[in-house]
């Protein structure tokens, strides 16, 4: 009798080919002449389990033993077939790939006929949603490979070192390569899940890559594909339900893969500067779904950054009647103010689960999450995973960057780098000045000269500075900041200064603390609209004072707390001791004739009298913003923020108390603010916001306790969604109730590209209303048009005044930078 129960025994042998050591089976890919094929898919017939192969046309996967079929497929290239028997031993199988030989169908096409390939395309849109909506749910794994080149840049941008710690490297350009993998879940019509597993980055163990699966998976199914880093419009599919008033089609010809024919169809732009594609797709016939494709989007179709970007697809069987993409490839050229470049994502999807049953709430608002641990994976689990070999000159970059790391990061390196980049140059004083300690990663900063010295008629010449002091702690991601401001007037012989510090102590729920003190002068208008820049200008340049100032000693304590995923509380106390100022000088460059400098007093700008009284408050301040189902992205100890489906809504509370420590004002407000953006498709994005406030109680308040709104009086403006660009600083403030309202859309370039030349420019028109209604000032409204190119804006403005006014108009130009 046997010593062992034969179920057990006949178990174990069934399971021993899982315990089995894995077979290896790699080699190289190439054409006719034996050039190598880059990028050729690799897979197991049947299955989604393969490789890609790298550049030079190197491929490598581990299988199971067992008998095997290999599919090697590439656009353009017949598919192959080999067959296997996987043993122990490592299999080399190398394979020369033929030309994919296509023919068109006998069928006479006459000048005026219709070309076949639109019978197709037409057989494609019909069954579009059903293949866009066909798999409910699923989960597969997905590696992503990303390398970046730059191929020409600077020595110096804006005054600084381009090169200066050595980010390119100097003989393959490579600045960017980064791998990943990931599980991708995803539920219709747009959840996703993923969960990056592994991370790594050439020359720093200690990041994680920014692949994401989600971004790689371009779904042709769709009518529009939205990519916002390229463009607010969206591109349009070939197979959208509006493709043919953007394409013209030609059939290239037909082959059989599998006894099953393709159509390979060259698509046309009707128009060049439409948000289109070029290129080929392949469709198969009677199925009429995507077999693969190879499209292009050029700087024709109005894209920012990226001169050329080459999409590669390619679909393979899962289950019956099922396909899923198994690559997906990005190929892309930039060119942007002196720096030149190349460089591809490419990812693989594999090991797809069709319909898994998720748990309850698994889609609830992460989109993304890196495990912990993930950039610590050693080498053998690299060389163990990855479908796509590394290239020689991928090793060597990992092997130069991650030799070098320790060097790059030690003190002596770090110390040595400070005292190259520490060196103060001329440049400094219109830049400003950074002094960095990299080893304990510390910095200091100091204001430029253009912020340190102003002018205005209260402190007539005053220079100050600004040094401010980082600190980030690598346990946590914690980070310190304070910053010191002192400025001297030297017309009224006063010395302001305060101090602040803040500290985030827990960043995964957006926690941190400030404290911020001192004696300081303060705009009148809160919401502060005019620099202390700008305000110089016009008021040596122009006689025009605009900005009104009061003097207030003051301590703040401010705490923010995200409480639950999408409900944030900002918590703040302050209490000010306030007092009014006058003009002290009257100095100007240019003397405008019929003009003279108003007085301080916002209200009376003849009044010779000081603006108010003396007056102490202490404000509590309570404001709530709620992103209701926000969606967010997870790293260890951090919570990157991605937005909602739905508005923003704020809402805020002030109330000043009388009684503590001599306050004497007594007021409460309470307002909320509905805020979002969304698309309009092919005619671009729109922006709005819509704020109603009531002050509760006003039994004693100054004018600078008022709800004062963000007006403009000059030529340049900041173009904030909140800000109108005609409205006085200071007429219409009020402390009762207000409704605002504000709208922009960016049409992307949907207009003017379509005008000869001005195209070329790529300039955004945009479209702007904005509404105030208070007390003071019924139903007034603005209308503006303008162009944007990147950096710059330039806007016409015109108002429509409530009360009986008179309209006005202007020009505002603006720089889009932070």
């Amino acid at each position: 009798m046997s010593a062992f129960p034969r179920k057990p025994l006949l178990l174990l042998l069934f399971l021993l080919p899982l315990f089995a050591e894995a077979v290896i089976v790699h080699g190289r890919i190439s054409d006719q002449k034996n050039n190598p094929l880059p990028f050729v898919n690799v897979y197991i017939k049947g299955t989604t389990i393969g490789s890609t192969a790298n550049v030079n046309g190197d491929y490598s996967f581990d299988i199971k033993p067992g008998n095997y079929e290999l599919v090697f497929k590439m656009i353009s290239y017949r598919q192959h077939i080999e067959k296997i028997v996987a043993v122990k031993e490592p299999i080399e199988l190398n394979v020369v790939l033929q030309p994919e030989t296509v023919t068109l169908p006998g069928v006479e096409i006459k000048a005026d006929a219709e070309d076949p390939a639109y019978a197709v395309i037409r057989q494609a849109m019909k069954k579009r949603k059903f293949y866009l909506d066909q798999v409910k749910t699923f989960s597969c794994d997905v590696y992503i490979k990303g390398l970046q080149r730059m191929k020409k840049f600077p020595k110096k941008f804006m005054g600084e070192e381009v090169n200066d710690d050595g980010w390119i490297d100097t003989t393959s350009g490579i600045f960017y390569l980064s791998e990943s993998v990931s599980k991708f879940n995803f539920r219709q019509p747009d959840k996703i899940h993923e969960e990056m597993i592994s991370s790594k980055v050439s020359g720093d163990n200690k990041a994680f890559s920014y692949n994401q699966a989600s971004e790689m998976l371009f779904n042709f199914y769709e009518n529009l594909m939205e990519v916002r880093q390229l463009t607010d419009r969206g591109f349009v599919s070939p197979i959208s339900n509006s493709a043919f008033l953007y394409y013209r089609y030609k059939l290239l010809g037909t082959f059989y893969e599998n006894g099953q024919m393709i159509n390979k169809i060259q698509v046309i732009p009707k128009r060049k500067n439409d948000p289109v594609f070029r290129g080929e797709i392949y469709i198969m016939e009677n199925t009429w779904r995507i077999h693969s494709l190879e499209l292009t989007l050029t700087k024709d179709a109005q894209i920012d950054f990226v001169d050329t970007l080459v999409i590669n697809q390619v679909h393979v069987p899962v289950e019956k009647d099922i396909w899923m993409p198994f690559t997906n490839k990005f190929s892309f050229m930039f060119s942007f103010l002196g720096f030149k470049g190349d460089g591809y994502f490419t990812g693989t999807s594999s090991n797809y689960i069709l319909d898994p049953d998720f748990p309850r709430n698994y889609f609830k608002g992460e989109e993304m999450k890196v495990l912990e641990g993930a950039n610590k994976k050693d080498t053998g689990y690299w060389k163990e995973t990855r479908p796509v070999p590394l290239t020689q000159e991928e090793k060597n970059d990992y092997r130069k960057r991650d030799s070098l790391e320790a060097l790059r990061n030690s003190k002596p390196y770090l110390d040595s780098l400070d005292r190259k980049t520490n060196k103060f140059k001329f440049s400094n004083l219109f830049l400003g000045y950074t002094y960095d300690k990299r080893f304990k990663k510390e910095s200091w900063d100091f204001s430029s000269l253009l912020q340190n010295v102003n002018y205005n008629t209260v402190q007539g010449l005053n220079i100050g500075i600004n040094v401010s002091y980082n600190k980030e702690y690598e346990k946590k991601k914690r980070k310190l900041f304070a910053s010191g401001d002192i400025n001297y007037g030297f017309s009224d012989e006063k010395l302001h200064s305060q101090l602040r510090f803040k500290y985030w102590y827990r960043p995964q729920r957006f926690e941190w603390g400030e404290i911020n003190f001192g004696h300081e002068t303060r705009q009148v208008n809160g919401k502060e609209p005019i620099s202390e820049f700008l305000n110089t200008l016009y008021t040596l340049g122009w006689e025009w004072n605009l900005m009104k100032i009061y003097d207030r000693d003051f301590i703040s304590f401010t705490h923010n707390i995200e409480l639950i995923n999408g409900l944030v509380l900002n918590s703040n106390i302050e209490y000010s001791d306030r007092n009014p100022l006058l003009n002290t000088s009257a100095f100007k460059i240019i003397d405008v004739e019929k003009r003279e400098f108003s007085s301080n007093d916002p209200l009376d700008p003849k009044s010779p009298a000081f603006p108010f009284a003396r007056s102490q408050s202490m404000n509590l301040n309570l404001t709530l913003t709620i992103r209701f189902k926000q969606r967010y992205y997870t790293r260890p100890n951090e919570k990157f923020i991605m937005g909602s489906k739905y508005p923003t809504v704020t809402l805020a509370y002030k109330n000043s108390a009388p009684g503590i420590l001599n306050s004497d004002m007594d007021y409460s407000l309470a307002k909320i603010t509905v805020a979002d953006n969304f698309s309009l498709k092919l005619l671009g994005r729109s922006y709005y916001s819509v704020t109603g406030g009531k002050f509760l109680h006003t039994t004693r308040m100054q004018f600078m306790d008022h709800q004062h709104f963000m007006g403009n009086k000059t030529f340049y403006s900041t173009f904030a969604l909140d800000r109108y660009n005609l409205l006085d600083y200071y007429a219409y403030s009020t402390n009762d109730y207000f409704i605002q309202g504000f709208y922009e859309h960016n049409f992307s370039g949907f207009i003017l590209n379509k005008i000869p030349l001005i195209r070329k420019l790529k300039l955004q028109e945009l479209a702007g209303f904005k509404y105030l209604t208070s007390p003071g000032l019924e139903n007034y409204m603005e209308l503006s048009f303008g162009v944007q190119r990147i950096f710059a804006r330039l806007d016409f403005v015109m108002s429509i005044p409530g009360n009986g006014l008179k309209s006005t108009q202007g020009i505002r130009f603006g720089l889009l930078i932070n």
